[in-house]
């Protein structure tokens, strides 16, 4: 008897090539900045992009391990989620493209880090919603209402975080007023349309239940015969001797 070696997927292989490439480029733009940058705290900066990368490893392997199911998806787009946090999160650290030029000021530095946590809130609450709409009225929907509005849904859910997000990932540019409007209007919508595939849900139909049967009574063929004691005749027993 032979046993069959399991196989590694192709969205596996390619979450893990992008997890790895996450972890080398990280590395090696922290190791650049250290010899060449002229960033103030440097020390403080190395050692939260070492936490940086810890924090991305962590998420890539909880997620590799609730990633067996039925959202085969969940991998690769958890992957790439949190490859465009790591990109933050560097941005942040070092001081990158559109980032505010005075990051040695105290006030600064805290805002950029408070800036990059609701970053991270938006992507992975995004994320945990698609997987559990996705699962429980996508895939598992019992009609094609339940099924559209999950995922005009999730679509709404994705566009109010992008677009809170982005100004929180680039703070540098003013952003308008009409970018602020629609992180508005995006907001409104999509609460209101999270709650809707829950309402349709509850007014799908339901099986039946039936009242519980009393258990049947057994049949007479079905029960042991009665015990009959045994009748010795005593005209053939023998005689006691004398």
């Amino acid at each position: 008897m032979t046993d069959a070696k399991a196989t590694r997927s192709r969205t596996a292989t390619l979450s893990l090539a992008l997890t790895i490439g996450t972890l080398l480029a990280a590395a090696a733009l922290g190791g650049f900045f250290i010899i060449v940058g002229d960033q103030a705290a440097i020390a403080a900066r190395a050692w939260l992009t070492l936490f940086l990368v810890a924090l991305f490893a962590g998420a890539v392997l909880l997620d590799a391990n609730v990633s067996n199911g039925p959202n085969r998806w969940y991998l690769p787009a958890s992957t790439i989620t949190n490859i465009v946090l790591v990109a933050v999160g560097l941005l942040k650290l070092w001081n990158g493209w559109l980032q505010p030029s005075d990051t040695a000021d105290g006030w600064v530095w805290t805002e950029q880090m408070f800036r990059f946590v609701l970053v991270v809130v938006l992507l992975r609450c995004a994320l945990l919603i698609t997987q559990l709409y996705g699962l429980h009225f996508v895939t598992r929907a019992k009609s094609m209402a339940t099924k559209g509005t999950s995922i005009v849904t999730l679509v709404l859910v994705w566009l109010t975080a992008l677009v809170i997000a982005i100004p929180a990932a680039f703070p540098a540019p003013e952003w308008p007023d009409w970018w602020w409007r629609i992180a508005g209007a995006t907001t409104l919508v999509a609460v209101v349309a999270t709650v809707i595939p829950l309402i349709v849900r509850a007014f799908d139909p339901k099986p039946d239940r039936a009242a519980p049967q009393p258990p049947a009574a057994a049949s007479p063929a079905t029960l042991p015969p009665p015990y009959v004691e045994p009748v010795t005749d005593e005209a053939e027993a023998p005689a006691p001797p004398q």
